[in-house]
């Protein structure tokens, strides 16, 4: 069998063979100007890797393997710039045409009885759906990303990584994938075939791995979740384009009056956007024009710094969102602080979608929508993280900003026609959006198994009013509004091991006030003490400290056993919050499941949008909104969800036109 497949007679061959096996790993590149949406890219190269064989099918590569001309570059003459100028290879073979491939490919892609591996499935699957009519081939999938990321969340788990680490071969040190249009065909061939060999030589070596770890619940949890990826990249997020373009138009006229204030607060003019510049006004001396702050956080080249002996400058120290929340009292650290957030949200939120022509960014709608890709293994927690565009990002709903780019997400605008008893008609869609309430303290509660917030829930009073009534000493009744709103303070700083300083900024009281109403805390509610110190003896217990989520994902922190002091504590202060985040997503992740499967059920009326944090999208044919609403709190808060947690989960639906109206 040729690994290089160039004639439908070597594609049949190939194909009979790999319908006698039961699983094969492949692997895409494509080519586009937008080859990172699967939805949207160009596939230009397909290769299979089973038991005794790989092979590697090009469609459409442009360039044969002899360099006719070099790249350069040409100066233009209208626009001064250096424009850029390909290399020139002789033909490539013949190829196959994608329309062929995906024709012969189809009993393989579309029959549940083999298991279809990549690394990083998702881009993969929707890759090829749209050579489908939109359809992804059928589960069962495998993904080695998943499984690496399951079996060390703290490593680097690209394909290549993990290769040089298993097999110490490293191999593209080229980065070819990034642009397989520019290089020969035989140089991509090698790669697309070390990818896919690789991909299943990793797979059959990661599966006894995960058995062996405990860990085959939670990758079937997540193989089950990959398939609700699909169906989002798949269906996207309508958007208000009138309303991002309004946007983009108010903040940029916002970020030149907040530039003002920063040059008005420092008393002069500096490069807003330059680190060294804004080091220079933060942490220079106020005799000198300065803002006299002692710098406390080192840059990663800071850190090297330190480490090959020489001493770090000024410009050696942080300047980020971080840095300046810690000095948020000062004006200069607040405006700036106002600035990047507001910059961030204009860059990420509006010109990362509309585009940017002068960069060379593309817009990232595409027939109304964009298509963002969800990641689950993107933190060492278990929570999503996203990209084009992170939605994981997006303001909190009850600032205007939230409110701002949460409008943009709208229903699908469309009509779906329906035939009903009365004739044909054609319906709207609406937007089904539910989230959590309090599902971290609900996380934190269920493990406690008794205390305040415990019996709080079971009794159906809101967490943050039980800490109030546990730490205050009075009824829940006669909580009052600035008592719940310092335990609030109080219970995340549980969560996320926050220190005395940043629980007295968040409560706007002294450093000594807050030290004392943590200590008040300990006092009137002990269970979280006790189980912190319990939670630190278990997770030492292992050979490597860990501890498991709901379905038994680990969250590994060796640091817990460093002898170096607050290396270790900061891992102690990670450790409770890895357990209660790490569960909630395994909460939502099942949901997210549970959903897709009753999307899937009613396709024509129901479809999964997106997910963000402990939020779940869903468009809905008006008319049947009612029912999508029960069924969505139904995925989300049933029988098969609730018996994992020993307190009572809620779930609040609301029906709207846009993500903004929900909250």
């Amino acid at each position: 069998m040729s690994h290089v497949i160039l004639t439908k007679e070597d594609l049949t061959e190939a194909v009979e063979y790999f319908k006698r096996q039961d699983a094969y790993a492949f692997d895409v590149e494509t080519v586009g100007e937008h080859r990172g949406v699967p939805s949207q890219n160009q596939v230009t190269w397909l290769s299979m890797a089973t038991y005794g064989a790989t092979v590697v099918i090009p469609m459409g590569h442009p360039n044969g393997d002899t360099l006719i001309s070099k790249a350069t570059r040409k100066k233009n003459k209208q626009t001064g710039k250096f424009d850029a100028i390909p290399a020139v290879w002789d033909e490539p073979p013949a190829q196959l045409r994608p329309s062929q491939v995906f024709e012969a490919l189809e009993p393989l892609l579309f029959q549940e009885r083999y298991r279809k591996i990549a690394q990083g499935a998702v881009f993969d699957l929707v890759s090829v759906a749209k050579y489908y009519d939109e359809q992804p081939p059928v589960p069962r999938y495998g993904c080695t990303l998943v499984a690496s990321w399951l079996l060390d969340e703290n490593r680097l788990n690209g394909l290549k990584p993990r290769v040089i680490e298993e097999y110490g071969h490293k191999y593209d040190t080229e980065n070819v994938g990034k642009r397989v249009e520019i290089h020969p065909f035989s140089k991509i061939a090698r790669y697309a075939y070390l990818d896919a060999r690789y991909t299943w030589l990793l797979w059959q070596k990661m599966v006894p791995l995960l058995q062996a770890e405990g860990l085959s619940r939670a990758m079937s949890m997540e193989l089950q979740v990959l398939q609700a990826l699909l169906d989002m990249a798949l269906t996207g997020a309508p958007v208000d384009i009138e309303a991002l373009r309004r946007l983009d138009v108010d903040l940029a006229r916002q970020l030149e009056g907040i530039v003002e204030r920063v040059y008005k607060a420092a008393g002069k003019v500096f490069n807003i956007n330059s680190s060294q510049q804004k080091a220079d006004i933060l942490f220079g001396m106020k005799s000198a024009g300065g803002q006299g702050i002692k710098p406390r956080k080192l840059t990663k080249g800071g850190k090297k710094k330190r480490r090959d002996g020489e001493k770090p400058t000024l410009y050696d120290y942080s300047t980020d969102a971080e840095e300046l929340k810690r000095h948020s009292d000062n004006p200069v650290c607040a405006t700036l602080l106002e600035y990047q957030e507001v910059n961030k949200l204009h860059g990420t939120y509006v010109q990362g979608y509309l585009g940017n022509e002068k960069e060379g960014k593309p817009s990232i709608i595409f027939d109304g929508s964009i298509f963002p890709t969800f990641k689950q293994y993107g933190t060492v927690t278990g929570r999503f993280s996203a990209s084009e565009p992170n939605l994981q990002n997006v303001p909190r709903p009850g600032t205007e900003l939230g409110k701002a780019v949460r409008g943009l997400f709208i229903a699908p605008p469309g009509k779906a026609p329906v035939l009903t008893d009365a004739g044909a008609r054609e319906l709207g869609w609406k937007l089904l959006v539910a989230d959590y309430g309090q599902i971290e303290l609900r996380v934190i509660a269920h493990f406690l198994g008794y205390g305040a917030w415990y019996d709080g829930f079971h009794a159906g009073i809101d967490a943050h009013t039980a800490t109030a009534s546990a730490v205050f000493g009075v009824s829940p009744e006669k909580v009052t509004t600035d008592q719940r709103n310092r335990s609030k303070t109080l219970a995340f700083a549980v969560l996320f091991g926050a220190e005395a300083e940043t629980v007295a900024k968040s409560m706007g009281a002294s450093v000594a006030e807050a030290e004392d109403f943590l200590a008040l805390q300990a006092r009137t509610m002990p269970e979280v003490g006790k189980f912190k110190a319990w939670l630190i003896r278990d997770a030492l217990s292992h050979e490597v400290p860990h501890i498991r989520t709901l379905i038994g994902r680990k969250r590994r922190l060796p640091d817990l056993a460093s002898s170096v002091r607050w290396i270790r504590a900061r891992a102690e202060r990670q450790l409770l919050n890895s357990l209660v985040q790490g569960s909630a997503a395994d909460i939502n992740k099942l949901a997210l499941i549970r959903m897709g499967h009753l999307c899937r059920q009613n396709r024509e009326w129901l479809r999964l949008s997106l997910t963000v944090h402990d939020e779940l999208v869903v468009h809905c044919r008006e008319d049947k909104t009612e029912e999508g609403a029960a069924l969505l709190q139904q995925a989300m808060i049933g029988t098969e969800i609730q018996k994992l947690i020993k307190v009572p989960l809620t779930a609040d639906v609301k029906v709207c036109d846009r993500w903004s109206e929900a909250k």
